[in-house]
């Protein structure tokens, strides 16, 4: 499986289709995800992945919303997990995705796997809808 550093935020591919970006206590900005993404497309190419996102620290929620919210993520993202063990920060998450216009199903988990099942059937279902497209 494959393992990048960017910027100290680790990304590794925990199995097939899924990848796990860990901030730690990092404060997210739309910097470091714009560099996530970057990295992201560079390793994985064309290949559709789902995310678990792990965040113990901050949120630059203001700043955020434009990038995750690029309509051109939808053709590389399957789903996104947002995994935090804080429950301020999980309510802020529940918050913030209200009101964002995401292009991917996203959905906030204090356990990691049930964030892990929810995101291995979604990507059960990406892979029926490409074999029913074809």
């Amino acid at each position: 499986m494959k393992s990048y550093e960017v910027g100290g935020i680790l990304l590794t591919e925990c199995e097939p289709q899924i990848v796990v970006v860990d901030y730690g206590t990092a404060l997210v900005t739309p910097e470091r995800v714009q560099d996530v993404l970057d990295k992201s497309f560079e390793v994985w190419g064309q290949d559709r992945v789902a995310v678990l996102v792990k965040a113990s620290g901050g949120v630059d929620l203001m700043r955020i919303a434009s990038v995750v919210e690029d309509e051109a993520l939808a053709d590389f993202t399957i789903a996104v997990a947002i995994y935090t063990p804080s429950k301020v920060m999980r309510l802020i998450g529940h918050l913030f995705m209200q009101f964002q216009r995401s292009p991917y199903p996203q959905q906030p988990f204090d356990d990691e796997a049930d964030a892990l099942a929810w995101l291995r059937a979604r990507v059960a279902a990406d892979a029926r809808r490409k074999i029913s497209v074809s």
